[in-house]
């Protein structure tokens, strides 16, 4: 934990609120955005996004910059700003040799000095940014842009090259069509450029050699005949997924395929010839691109959740109805999974049996339905070789009589130099009978307790455990096993047996309490390490301070495959 990230944090949380949507106090009127063309009124980024592009972030509405700016503070690692960047200092000599690695790092600490005065709403207006912009990530083609709002055109330059020098950083000016703008890296057949137009950062990377046509589409003085505005297409994708218009995107796995084999747009092109690079040849491969694109439309992300108490943020691997159902097959129902109880819990609900009737189904399909061209042969050796890696006798062994899991730790403390905790682990089985006899290969006690269906929690005692371990108790129900660290109480053993199954189709989930936090500091605190530095003990202090609750899952969507994180603040 030597390598200091919360001066990455610090600046990832101040980008996430520049990201977060556009909150314009010269917005027009409600009556006023009604009279006029609604969609460039509400969004006007989305008019520089081609509908057909084959990725895009963008948002549509947002927060008052107030309250983002109060979500920034109340997010961001406090007091430790100052020290990260002096340790970040001290690595420079380390990395002379490298000379990106150099100037990133000095870019970055250069970043956080902007920020180490940022105090309220005025100091970031202050930089030339809005704490909450109008933004947009998107392709031309696959040549990327990002562009985004600012507050103030004049103010933004002063900081951009106060940045600049402090990174040493040179940059060389072009001008095209009468918009100046400024190449970031040194000669060669890419180019990062930046410009400031129109209350506007803009950023991308464009060959050398770029014309005047492909600059004009990038700098936005030549506008899409089709935008994402025009069409309505986050709006829709925002309705689809349940997300909030603060932020949403997709990559398209079509699109991106067929841009990259059959160029629609000049930026794929000119980045192709920049690098001398050929379009994909897929005559042989057409069927098995859209073979794996039909199964596969792509990834979407948005959020759920974007207010001053929570957020959550999503990504979903989108997937064909047979792959979701086969998905869904393989969830079940573990007792507490999906729960926030104790300070912390991590669970897993998956039906090994079906796990290995599902890779065995797709290895056979693509067995008698092999990838033909070369560029794909690899995949038809993937499930051959995932089925033999699961198919292991633990595997063999366990997988009948487990289902899943849930671990919930409700206190962790020092005891006698060593770290010790109370919780439970609640062990899902359709055979909870043959779980135990399965696990009394391990640990013959367990077997021997005579547990039965709603008895009473026994004692588990064992050579096997640790001298100073808090007591094991076991405790059985009809549909599971729990093990009881220090929890003896059969009533509430029981009551974890007996605990809600998620709603949702969790395959994993976990969650983290500022509680958890704060022990865990005190833990680490009491541990000598030359791997945890106080100011990393500090830290986890500061989360315990300002998050409530932390969770993360993996549930399988409607769409497909949802992998999520949601933060709730204190």
């Amino acid at each position: 934990m030597k390598t200091k990230l919360s001066i990455a944090v610090t600046l990832a949380l101040f980008s996430a609120g520049l990201l977060s949507g556009c909150s314009d106090d010269n917005e027009p009127t409600e009556a006023a955005t009604q009279e006029e063309a609604p969609k460039n009124n509400v969004a006007p980024m989305l008019k520089y996004v081609p509908a057909n592009s084959p990725y895009f972030m963008a948002t549509r509405e947002a927060m008052p910059e107030q309250d983002v700016f109060d979500l920034y503070q109340r997010m961001q690692p406090m007091a430790t700003l100052d020290s990260d960047l002096d340790e970040l200092r001290d690595t420079l000599p380390q990395i002379e040799d490298d000379e990106v690695l150099h100037s990133m790092m000095t870019l970055l600490i250069a970043m956080g000095e902007e920020l180490v005065g940022v105090e309220s709403l005025e100091d970031v207006h202050a930089l030339g940014l809005k704490m909450s912009p109008q933004a947009a990530f998107y392709g031309l083609g696959i040549l990327p842009v990002l562009r985004m709002q600012l507050q103030d055109e004049d103010a933004f330059r002063e900081t951009l090259q106060r940045i600049l020098t402090k990174a040493d950083i040179t940059p060389r000016t072009a001008t095209t069509n009468g918009t100046d703008y400024w190449v970031l890296t040194p000669e060669g057949p890419l180019q990062a450029i930046l410009a400031i137009d129109d209350q506007q950062l803009l950023v991308s990377v464009v060959p050398q050699d770029a014309s005047d046509e492909l600059l004009a589409q990038v700098l936005g003085k030549a506008l899409p005949d089709s935008s994402i505005g025009d069409t309505d297409a986050l709006a829709e994708l925002e309705q689809r997924h349940d997300f909030t218009p603060y932020g949403a995107g997709q990559i398209d796995s079509s699109r991106l395929f067929d841009e990259l084999s059959s160029p629609t747009h000049s930026g794929t092109q000119a980045l192709m010839n920049a690098v001398d690079a050929e379009p994909l040849d897929l005559s042989t491969c057409q069927a098995d691109i859209d073979r794996i694109t039909s199964r596969f439309p792509g990834l979407v992300m948005g959020m759920r959740d974007y207010n001053l108490d929570r957020m959550e943020m999503n990504l979903i691997l989108e997937t064909d109805e047979d792959i979701v159902s086969d998905l869904r097959a393989l969830t079940t129902q573990v007792p507490g999974l999906g729960s926030t109880g104790g300070m912390a819990s991590f669970g897993l609900g998956l039906d090994l049996p079906v796990l290995l009737q599902t890779v065995q189904k797709y290895a056979q399909e693509v067995r008698q339905n092999p990838f033909s061209c070369d560029e794909l042969q690899e995949l038809n050796g993937t499930w051959n070789e995932i089925n033999m890696a699961i198919n292991n006798p633990i595997t063999m062994m366990i997988g009948p009589s487990l289902s899943g899991f849930n671990a919930r730790i409700d206190s962790l403390t020092m005891k006698n130099g060593a770290p010790s905790g109370l919780g439970i682990l609640t062990l899902a089985s359709q055979n909870p009978l043959a779980l135990l006899s399965t696990v009394s290969a391990f640990m013959p006690e367990l077997g021997a307790l005579g547990l039965e269906p709603g008895g009473k929690a026994k004692q588990v005692k064992s050579m096997m455990l640790p001298p100073d371990a808090p007591a094991l108790y076991a405790a059985m129900s009809d549909t599971a096993v729990a093990l009881g660290v220090g929890i003896s109480d059969s009533a509430t053993l029981q009551s974890e047996l007996q605990a809600p199954t998620s709603e949702h189709d969790l395959l994993f989930h976990s969650h983290m309490t500022g509680e958890f936090y704060h022990s865990l500091a005190d833990v680490m605190e009491q541990i000598p390490s030359d791997e945890i530095a106080a100011s990393d003990i500090d830290m986890l202090k500061q989360y315990g301070d300002a998050y409530k609750n932390t969770e993360y899952w993996l549930r399988v969507d409607d769409a497909g495959v949802e992998m999520s994180f949601s933060l709730e603040l204190n």
